[in-house]
């Protein structure tokens, strides 16, 4: 039988959503915020033309004056899905996300309040592990203590088991209030030192490892998602700095595109189930409308020209895929967006 290897696509790293949010106290810097597709997005594109009919008295065909081109618009449609996340990217991290257009001192500072949250910590403090935290001491320790309190369910466990769900629970002694359940040994105080035990000390040490993990992911796809959330809205506290520019980058075929975003929508699969710590849905079905904008200085089209963004992002025609080096119109092709 012929071997089959799975070839890793790097997807991640080839297709993305960059987020430049124009930072109020440093002028034409940004916040960059990158969004990856873990799994194929779906674009569609569209475009049309604006023109002006005249009907001649006489004449079997119109004829028409180009009055100009609405914006190129890109519908994308991707998932986020936690599991795929998990299992097959774990490296994940907000610092291979977030990047700034400065070398400036003072801009660390603030890259600081972006990553202090999600930082790496022996002891999460994120929005998942907080909330995933009180459901295991509040509700799991409720469930794991009825489950010890039941003479029926203990007298078919045996002494390791009972120690596992003991200490995996925070259980130190039942309620005074409580029958006693076993009248040959007291399970909620057996010490046991067995390599059964050990065994089972060692595992929910690794489960504890994977939930923190699964915790940070949830963080990173929370923020995200807040992310996407944030696309269409202003700088509140100076209103005339405006949602960020988008860059959409997927392959050959978009390269670096600047967008803004006048829709989103976000739903989830049912069928996928949901997070039991936080009811993170499982995957999460991201659908955002954006329509390209080209400004630059409003000057000629240069984009092989790697070193100006600005010259890059005005507008080209049909010669810059005609006569130019490149043959596209993208921003993107003389070199790629640090």
């Amino acid at each position: 039988m012929t071997n089959r290897h799975i070839v890793d696509r790097a997807l991640p790293n080839r297709t993305k959503l960059m987020f430049y949010f124009p930072i109020p106290t440093e002028g034409n810097e940004y916040y960059v915020v990158n969004i990856p597709f873990f799994e194929n997005v779906v674009i569609k594109e569209s475009k049309k033309a604006r023109y002006q009919k005249y009907s001649l008295v006489s004449r079997s065909s119109n004829l028409y004056s180009y009055l100009g081109a609405d914006s190129r618009n890109l519908n994308l449609s991707f998932n986020i899905t936690l599991p795929h996340i998990l299992e097959e990217h774990p490296e994940v991290n907000l610092d291979s996300y977030i990047n700034y257009d400065t070398d400036r001192s003072n801009i660390e500072m603030e890259k600081a309040k972006f990553l202090n949250p999600n930082k790496d910590d022996p002891t999460p403090k994120g929005m998942a592990f907080t909330l995933g935290t009180k459901y295991t001491q509040d509700l799991a320790q409720n469930t794991a203590l009825s489950v010890l309190q039941n003479a029926h369910i203990t007298n078919s466990l045996n002494t390791e088991d009972i120690q596992f769900m003991k200490d995996r629970y925070g259980i130190t002694r039942p309620s005074l209030a409580d029958p006693i359940i076993n009248p040959f040994a007291d399970p909620l105080q057996f010490q046991p030192a067995s390599p059964a035990y050990q065994q089972n000390a060692k595992l929910d040490v690794e489960e504890n490892q994977y939930r923190q993990l699964k915790h940070t992911i949830i963080d990173i796809i929370i923020y995200w998602t807040n992310i996407i959330r944030s696309s269409v809205v202003n700088y509140a506290k100076n209103p005339i700095y405006g949602p960020p520019i988008i860059r959409l980058r997927h392959g050959i075929l978009y390269q670096d595109i600047p967008c803004i975003c006048t829709n989103y929508s976000i739903d989830y699969n049912e069928a996928a189930g949901y997070d039991i710590d936080t009811l993170l849905p499982r995957q999460l079905k991201i659908n955002m409308k954006l329509e390209e904008i080209r400004t630059g200085d409003f000057g000629e089209f240069n984009s092989e020209d790697a070193n100006n963004i600005i010259k890059r992002d005005n507008l080209a025609g049909w010669e810059a895929v005609v006569e130019g080096e490149t043959h596209s119109m993208d921003p993107g092709y003389g070199g790629a967006f640090s």
